[in-house]
């Protein structure tokens, strides 16, 4: 379900906790903001001794993670852990390295154990929540999602995960409700404002009840009018309320915004078939078979939780 990964569509960077001395800090900000080739020779004119403090591999990994190379940045973090085995923050910046590696093997014991050195890091708590729901232990995920939006109430995607983790337990009243508190917290952000109602209207639209969600979808579309997402569950809601001409013209645009997803193409094959348009329709199923078939490829639940672990 590619919608989680819309959750993920802007950048939270790790914090530091480990690297508190001077020297670290200009490297540190040149981390967070993205210049990471200068990040990497400023680090590389610290002596050999600073580069290998705690402080210094911590840096060396924060650096690997950004720049995707994420085995290596698991080696060094295991390093510095030799150093000093009881820094959450390491921890953290292991168990995430691990996830986009596919080690939940590492990953989950990785945060539990940041979690217990760290009880009021909501981000722990968040990441342990998201890993619990892709494994699908949503009372455990329920949990852990809790804390975080306790512990953070303004932190928009641990409110999201949670109210997807509500839908599985069935609790359709905490689960609307979780989307509206969602909604008021996404109020002032600058990016990613549409992803409550894409939430929201999405789950009205399982619940039969098109016409509540028809209005939270065209708000998401009004946000972000090039929001594949919000698109697609337009689409299906339009198509739902028997306004296809509309769901059909939405549903191309939703294809064209995400040219790698299936499910829109699906659709309009689905559409297309039923209005007796017989090329049209086998020129859209041949696209999402296409699609499908790489799509595959990657297992979704693992796919989800990647996304999550890069912010």
């Amino acid at each position: 379900m590619p919608w989680i990964c819309l959750i993920f569509s802007f950048c939270l960077p790790l914090a530091s906790q480990v690297a508190p001395d001077a020297w670290t800090k200009p490297i540190e900000t040149l981390i967070t903001s993205g210049n990471l080739a200068q990040a990497r020779q400023r680090l590389d004119q610290e002596t050999a001794a600073r580069r290998d403090t705690c402080s210094g591999l911590y840096l060396e990994a924060r650096i690997l993670f950004e720049e995707r190379r994420y085995a290596d940045a698991l080696a060094v973090v295991q390093r510095a852990l030799a150093k000093v085995p009881s820094d959450a923050e390491l921890y953290k910046l292991a168990a995430l390295s691990a996830i986009r590696m596919d080690r939940m093997d590492i990953a989950e014991p990785a945060l539990r154990t940041a979690a217990q050195l760290a009880p009021r890091d909501y981000l722990v708590h968040f990441h342990l929540g998201a890993l619990y729901y892709t494994e699908s232990l949503f009372v455990l995920a329920k949990a852990e999602l809790e804390k975080a939006a306790e512990l953070n109430p303004g932190y928009m995607p641990a409110l999201l995960f949670l109210g997807l983790t509500l839908e599985e337990v069935g609790d359709e009243k905490t689960t609307v409700a979780t989307y509206r508190k969602a909604i008021e917290v996404a109020a002032p952000e600058r990016i990613a404002r549409e992803m409550p109602y894409i939430y929201l209207g999405r789950f009205y639209y399982r619940l039969n009840r098109f016409d509540e969600g028809l209005a939270l979808l065209e708000k998401a579309v009004a946000m972000n009018s090039g929001s594949a997402e919000a698109l697609l569950e337009l689409g299906k809601t339009l198509h739902a309320l028997k306004r296809d001409g509309e769901s059909a013209a939405v549903l191309e645009r939703s294809a064209a915004a995400d040219a790698r997803n299936p499910e829109p193409h699906y659709l309009l094959f689905r559409l297309f078939e039923s209005e007796g348009r017989e090329q049209a329709a086998q020129g859209e199923l041949k696209q999402f078979q296409e699609l499908n078939r790489q799509k595959q490829a990657i297992d979704p639940a693992r796919r989800r939780l990647q996304s999550a672990s890069a912010h």
